[in-house]
C-alpha cells in the first residue's frame, strides 16, 4: 500500500481482508506511528489481536522481505518485453496469481490451496482435459492410439515451452 495510514489500513483489512477471507485471529505490525486509536479500535471491533513486531529486530520483516524480492523479480521479468517495460505495475496480479499457485516449503500446499480448499484452474488443465480420450465401437483401436499420441506430443511441447519460460 503506498499510503499506509491509520484510516487507509483499517479500510483495507475491512474491505480486502475482513470482507473477503473473514476476521484473522491476529494482525502483526511494525511499531509505527500510523496504527492510531482508528486502527485499534476496528480490532476491538473485529475481536482481532493486534500484536506490534519487537522494535528493532529485522528478523520479523524476513518473510515480507522475501515475499518483495519475489514480486520484484517477477515483475521484472513479466516487464522484459518492449511492450510491458512502462507497465510494470500491471503484472502485478499476474506475479500474485503465480507465487499464491506455487507450492510454499513451509506448508507444502499453495496459498491459493489454503484459502480455497481447492487448486486453481490453470491455462494447462484445458490442455491436460483434452488428454481423455472417448473410445466408442465406431473408432477403432490404431485410431485412438493415434489421437492419444497426437495428445502426448502436443503436451510434450507445451512442456518444452515452459522449460524455455522458466530458463
Amino acid at each position: 500500500m503506498a499510503d499506509h495510514g491509520a484510516k487507509i489500513t483499517t479500510k483495507f483489512l475491512e474491505d480486502d481482508v475482513i470482507c473477503r477471507y473473514g476476521v484473522p485471529k491476529f494482525v502483526l505490525t511494525d511499531n509505527g506511528g500510523e496504527w492510531a486509536t482508528k486502527f485499534d479500535v476496528m480490532c476491538n471491533d473485529y475481536g482481532i489481536q493486534h500484536q506490534h513486531i519487537a522494535p528493532k529486530w529485522p528478523r520479523c520483516n524476513g518473510m515480507v522481505d522475501c515475499l518483495i524480492k519475489i514480486i520484484k523479480h517477477g515483475i521484472t521479468i513479466l516487464s522484459a518485453t518492449p511492450k510491458n517495460v512502462n507497465y510494470w505495475d500491471e503484472q502485478l496480479a499476474k506475479v500474485m496469481f503465480r507465487y499464491r499457485c506455487g507450492i510454499q516449503a513451509s506448508t507444502k500446499f499453495s496459498p491459493f490451496m489454503i484459502m480455497t480448499g481447492h487448486t486453481p484452474h490453470l491455462k494447462v488443465n484445458n490442455y491436460l482435459h483434452s488428454l481423455t480420450i472417448m473410445v466408442d465401437d465406431n473408432v477403432d483401436v490404431e485410431t485412438a492410439v493415434a489421437q492419444f499420441l497426437q495428445k502426448v506430443k502436443l503436451i510434450a511441447s507445451i512442456h518444452e515451452n515452459v522449460l524455455l519460460n522458466v530458463e
